[in-house]
């Protein structure tokens, strides 16, 4: 592949090309490496959670051990301080009320497409107002399938798709590309052709519309849709 673009270029866009490639290829790897290196800590990290936060159930301080990942830094550093020193701890069970809460109202908040709002790029994203039965967004891969929509807020309803369903999400990560091999297709309120869902719809061969603006407001979980990746539409009829 690099031969064949090699002989499409005259000797400066070579040269550049040339660079460019190989320093892709040198930084790639050590991203990737950095990413992992990263994780290898986070295991043991939520072992040690998971017992102060069994400790700190035990003392009153939180209602359940799982309740401590609702505290902020600070807090679970203070708290482990007071907890070694054998003084009482103050109860936060009303504060975790109110951040939970916080937290399921602001996962119905769909972020904006572009930033800011009233940049030139904006007249090139879908509104995030759309209405009739025609959804529009960026088609960044091409097939058209009319399937069940499954509509997921993350990893917690990944058990709920069934092999055939159209994945219907704000956004998609890296932990979400297991779906896309039992998957008809893929409909996203954000992203755009260089996002996840849509590199990972293309290796797999399914549509994806994605960049909706507003999918997982208009889609009901398990209604029928039609997906048309050349034509940049979602169907909801």
């Amino acid at each position: 592949m690099t031969q064949a673009v090699v002989k499409r270029l005259d000797p400066l866009r070579r040269r550049w090309f040339l660079k460019l490639l190989k320093n892709a290829q040198e930084s790639a790897p050590l991203r990737e490496d950095g990413i992992a290196d990263i994780g290898l800590g986070q295991p043991q990290i939520r072992r040690m959670l998971a017992e102060l936060g069994r400790r700190l159930a035990g003392a009153g301080a939180i209602g359940a051990s799982g309740d401590i990942y609702w505290l902020e830094a600070g807090e679970v550093d203070q708290m482990a301080a007071t907890l070694e020193q054998g003084r009482k701890l103050e109860n936060h069970a009303a504060s975790i009320e109110e951040r939970k809460a916080k937290w399921h109202a602001l996962r119905k908040v769909v972020p904006p497409n572009i930033l800011p709002r009233h940049s030139l790029l904006a007249r090139f994203a879908p509104r995030e107002d759309q209405h009739g039965d025609i959804l529009k967004g960026s088609g960044a891969s091409a097939g058209r399938v009319r399937a069940r929509a499954c509509v997921m807020r993350g990893p917690e309803d990944f058990s709920r798709m069934q092999p055939g369903d159209v994945i219907v999400a704000v956004i998609t990560t890296p932990a979400w590309t297991p779906l896309f091999a039992r998957a008809a297709a893929v409909v996203t309120d954000i992203g755009g052709p260089l996002s996840h869902s849509s590199i990972v719809a293309r290796e797999y061969g399914i549509p994806a519309v994605l960049g909706t603006g507003a999918a997982t407001r208009r889609i009901q979980d398990g209604q029928m849709i039609t997906v048309d990746g050349a034509a940049s539409t979602v169907s909801l009829k």
